[in-house]
């Protein structure tokens, strides 16, 4: 019988203590899979002190496990295995038999989810560098156009104790506060955005007149990704 991704979480986080813990291999194409990548994901998640205090939300991109292959600083590409990305600790966490292992930071490059067949359904990039913005190489940014210029989005998440109280109970409760920031990276800069005409349209700079004319032809509300995706596509082509 298979183990849920959240009741496996459970017992991990029970047994960890008590567990002596080992390295060991997952499967790549090259040597890249081996330990010197990855560690015992011990977790970093705040523990709730107070056994009246609730918990909502969680740390997770996805709600399961999920396909995916792992791009390290080598260039190497691990084999398909089960991935989740933790977006409070901005590490991917990976199941080896009954331990969670997280891959370090230091030695990713990115990572893809992919579907049944093997293709990429999502991307996510480190190497983007921003003070401005707190983002550092490590970081990992979601690719949602992968052109001359990038729209990128960073997935965060913030634990706020004592958030607030349940209108019935009147317990306690804590939260895992999930943000999400959307960036134009053009000419290697890169700027803070938002799913709006006039804020992408302006982070774009230039085009301004032939953008417009697109839009209205193309019927764009750009207030999706797929939207600004299919600007981004037009606005490249005519660059």
């Amino acid at each position: 019988m298979s183990i849920s991704f959240t009741k496996l979480l459970q017992i991990i986080t029970v047994l960890i203590p008590l567990l002596i813990l080992t390295s060991s291999v997952i499967f790549a194409q090259s040597t890249a899979g081996s330990n010197a990548h990855v560690d015992i994901w011990n977790s970093e998640t705040p523990v709730v002190q107070s056994s009246n205090e609730e918990v909502r939300g969680d740390q997770w991109y996805r709600d399961d496990w999920t396909p995916g292959r792992v791009i390290l600083r080598d260039n190497s590409i691990t084999e398909i295995h089960d991935i989740n990305y933790n977006t409070y600790e901005d590490k991917i966490i990976f199941r080896d038999g009954n331990t969670l292992k997280a891959y370090d930071p230091a030695q990713v490059r990115g990572f893809k989810f992919v579907d049944e067949n093997g293709n990429k359904t999502q991307e996510f990039v480190t190497g983007i560098s921003d003070r401005q913005y707190g983002i550092n190489p490590y970081n990992l940014l979601r690719v949602i156009y992968n052109g001359d210029t990038k729209f990128l989005a960073r997935h965060e998440t913030n634990f706020v104790r004592n958030s607030g109280r349940d209108i019935v109970s009147n317990r306690p409760y804590s939260e895992y506060d999930d943000s999400m920031t959307y960036f134009l990276l053009k000419d290697g800069k890169l700027t803070k955005t938002r799913l709006r005409k006039r804020n992408i349209l302006r982070d774009i700079g230039d085009q301004r007149k032939a953008l417009n004319d697109f839009i209205r032809s193309s019927d764009l509300g750009l207030r999706s990704e797929e939207d600004v995706a299919t600007l981004l596509t037009y606005y490249d082509q005519i660059n």
